[in-house]
Order: C-alpha cells, then structure tokens, then sequence
C-alpha cells in the first residue's frame, strides 16, 4: 500500500509541472503569433504606402493585428498607478471601476480584463511606445 501512495505523490507531482511547460509553449506561441502579425501589418502598410492598398482595407488589417490583451498581474497594476501617481480611488475613477477593483487587482484576488486591459496597457509607461493605439495612429496619420 505504501508503494502506490509514493506512487500516487509521483504522479502528482508530475501533474504540477505540466502547467509550467503549457505556460512556456503558450508564451512562445503568443510571442510567433505577434511576430507574424507585425510582419502582415508592416506588409501591408508597405502597400498603403505605395497605393496598393486603400484605407478601408488597411484599417481591417490593422484591427486584424491588434495584439492580445495583455494580463496584467497585481504588481502590474500597482506599478501603473503609482506611475500615474493617483490614488486607488482616483485610478478606479480614471479606469471606470469600482474603487474595490482596484483593491482587488492589486492584492491579486482578480485580474483586469476586457477594455479596462487595454486601458492599462496605453497607461502603462513600459508599453507606451508598444501601445497598438499608438501604433495605428502612427501609421493612420502617415497615411494620410
């Protein structure tokens, strides 16, 4: 009996490390999957330039290659504000959350999801430049 309990702690064991590779395969296929989407995006803002591509066109491309929402952790979240320099209350506001979101991401009981990522990430000072707002608008501009 002793023998399938050790067993069993084995098996177990091995079950915890299956995330960790499944988390490192997804994070270099998020990575190839930004790549060729930069790649198709820079392609056909080539062929906007030269006139191969009108602007409908382009702006489905660029809604088309907009990265995946980033997945901001509680020190994320708390590094952005104290960035921004607001309190908790007046980030919540900024945000159009509840003041109890902001608690909540920060201690890392939730996570921010859905529009308020994105709001996050053109806040964020490390992903500003990175920002895919701020990318097509670049590109919309000298387009036009």
């Amino acid at each position: 009996m002793a023998a399938k309990v050790r067993t069993a702690a084995k098996a177990g064991s091995g079950t915890a490390r299956a995330p960790r590779t499944v988390r490192a395969k997804r994070s270099t296929r998020r990575e190839t999957e930004a790549e060729i989407l930069a790649t198709a995006y820079a392609l056909g803002a080539a062929l906007h330039r030269v006139g191969a591509v009108d602007a409908t066109t382009m702006r489905d491309l660029a809604g088309l290659c907009l990265p995946p929402r980033p997945d901001y952790d509680s020190a994320e979240v708390r590094r952005i504000r104290a960035a921004a320099r607001m309190s908790q209350p007046v980030f919540a506001r900024l945000l159009g959350v509840d003041k109890s979101a902001v608690a909540q991401w920060e201690r890392g009981v939730k996570r921010p999801s859905g529009p308020v990522a994105r709001l996050l990430e053109v806040l964020d000072p490390k992903r500003s430049e990175a920002s895919p707002i701020v990318r097509i608008q670049r590109e919309m501009s000298s387009a036009a």
